[in-house]
């Protein structure tokens, strides 16, 4: 948004005057609360979006099998099932929570209809819904620091993203601490952006934005979001406080209630066997592996490895380079730039802000996971609106349309912005994990292995070991509750099941059949040297490949 910029020498406050001929300016009611900013058009456009996305996200939802992850929020499911809501205990209990009404709604749905859902739908769903309903708020949160315009490109990009669509597909908290990290940004930039005068909004806005920044925390333990919202307010003011104004702090009910509302939701974290759990856990005293393969080269992968010891400080931004179309990653360099230029202005200043305070701490984290990147790309996805709202100005420029012809320019170009990052996730369903953009043609699965294929492929290589091993044959793997659920699934539980890094597994002493899998992306330090002997010594029997990339293979010994 062209605009010009007047500051206050007595604070940091800023005010915005449109140019004339500019695209619109924040059209937010400040005084009518959610749907005051909501006119159908933009409903409708908004609902669209949502429709679509989820589809993308439901679609096919169970062709992949579950991964490791997973099984261990499944194991959650059926330990609440039992009363037992300590399962689980270094998460929290908000998605565990849905995850239960959808597996018993499946149930329940089985025994109305007499159709099954599978167990990775049931799971999965929750996360494929509020995935989708996040278009909402972040249409919300770009238009409060931007314009509708903005906003709406923000929320297509989220629609149609294939790096959030993946995520938002897989059985993890981060779809849901975003959702309502947005609200809980939303809300609070509404009611900073009040006037003191109008009390009963401003309080109704802290309020709602309490209650989402406790739900965020009760969704996964990362409380710096709240530290970076409120250190980014104390920095940047986005109302110029008038004369004689009352003060525009913010109330001590606003905290209170975060603190309720995480407790309500997130009840568990009184039970001290859950301290005593999250105390060994964030002490890496769990840790039965360690590793993460980047490209060829095996890193170590956890926060003791911080600064210069784990995985590559340029993790993330290869990810960016080769993962986000690059339609969306040229708007989104677009619009950096144009946002370091106008960073005075509280918009452009929040979304600088956000990104840098995200991609600087956690390229030097030891630790690296890319479901991490979900909470990032909100931001991306809103510079990007920018910069493609500004090359979109260009164009509108360049062609030297006006009036109806600029409408016709702009709605064009807006159409191509999503419609193209829609196509290239359709195309490639269900493994969105994998793609690639043209940087790195015919490297899917190399770089991220781990996190690119998150098990795809595990299912099918266990279903070839059941119909194919003898009783009482040996199944090796690096996934034991994944490989005991499918197991049981293919009744097959007389497999003697057991885990390659585990210090009781030696693949040169086997007197039994053995049937290995092995997974690219678990290699670690504790198995390379026995995989790298499999490798030389076993058969290669099966291999599952997914878009020309091996996802899984079974190595098989047979002795005599």
């Amino acid at each position: 948004m062209a605009s010009d910029i007047k500051f206050s020498s007595s604070a940091p406050a800023v005010e915005i005057h449109p140019r004339k001929g500019s695209w619109p300016a924040v059209a937010l009611d400040r005084r009518g609360g959610l749907l005051a900013s909501l006119d159908w058009t933009i409903f409708g456009t908004l609902a669209i979006c949502v429709v679509l996305g989820l589809g993308l996200r439901v679609s096919n939802l169970g062709g992949i099998g579950f991964a490791e992850d997973e099984m261990n929020k499944l194991d959650a499911v059926r330990a609440y099932e039992r009363g037992d809501i300590s399962a689980n205990a270094e998460h929290p209990m908000v998605m565990k929570s849905l995850m239960f009404a959808s597996v018993k709604a499946a149930s329940a749905w089985h025994n109305l209809t007499g159709r099954s859902v599978s167990d990775e739908f049931a799971l999965r769903l929750p996360n494929a819904i509020v995935g989708a309903l996040t278009v909402i708020p972040l249409f919300l949160l770009t238009a409060a620091y931007f314009d509708r315009w903005t906003g709406l490109l923000a929320a297509g990009f989220w629609a149609f993203g294939i790096n959030v669509i993946a995520l938002n597909r897989v059985g993890k908290e981060d779809t849901l601490l975003v959702f309502f990290m947005l609200f809980a940004f939303y809300f609070y930039v509404r009611a900073k952006q009040t006037s003191p005068r109008e009390e009963s909004t401003r309080r109704r806005n802290y309020i709602l934005s309490a209650i989402s920044f406790g739900f965020m925390l009760a969704s996964k333990y990362f409380p710096h979001y709240f530290g970076l919202n409120a250190l980014f307010h104390h920095v940047f003011h986005v109302r110029k406080r008038k004369p004689g104004e009352p003060s525009g702090k913010t109330p001590t009910i606003f905290y209170v209630l975060i603190l309720v509302a995480f407790l309500l939701a997130n009840h568990a974290v009184l039970l001290p066997q859950v301290w005593d759990y999250l105390n060994a856990y964030t002490g890496e005293r769990l840790l039965v592996h360690t590793g993460y393969l980047f490209g060829d080269q095996l890193y170590k992968n956890n926060m003791s490895s911080t600064p210069f010891w784990g995985t590559p400080i340029y993790f993330y931004l290869l990810f960016m380079a080769i993962k986000i179309p690059l339609l969306v990653l040229t708007s989104f360099v677009v619009g950096f730039l144009v946002s370091l230029k106008r960073w005075r202005h509280p918009g452009h200043a929040f979304v600088v802000f956000m990104f840098l305070f995200w991609i600087v701490p956690y390229s030097l984290i030891g630790g690296k996971w890319l479901r991490y990147s979900l909470s990032l790309m909100p931001f991306v996805y809103m510079i990007a609106a920018v910069g493609g709202i500004a090359l979109i100005g260009f164009l509108s420029k360049f062609l030297k349309a006006s009036g109806e012809t600029s409408a016709i320019v702009s709605a064009a170009a807006i159409f191509v912005f999503i419609m193209l990052p829609g196509w290239t996730a359709y195309a490639h369903g269900p493994h969105y994990a994998l793609y690639t953009n043209a940087l790195a043609a015919g490297r899917e699965g190399y770089y991220f292995p781990h996190d690119e294929f998150y098990d795809d492929g595990l299912r099918e290589a266990i279903k070839f070991v059941s119909d194919s091993a003898p009783q009482q044959a040996i199944i090796a793997h690096e996934t034991p509750a994944v490989t005991r659920y499918y197991l049981e699934k293919f009744s097959r539980s007389d497999l003697n099941s057991q885990v390659i890094s585990s210090a009781g597994f030696d693949p040169a002493n086997l007197t039994q059949p053995a049937y290995i899998i092995v997974q690219r992306g678990r290699t670690y330090f504790e198995n390379r040297e026995k995989i790298a002997f499999i490798r030389s010594n076993f058969k290669k029997v099966y291999e599952v490949k997914i878009s020309e990339a091996t996802a899984a293979e079974v190595f098989v010994n047979l002795p005599k």
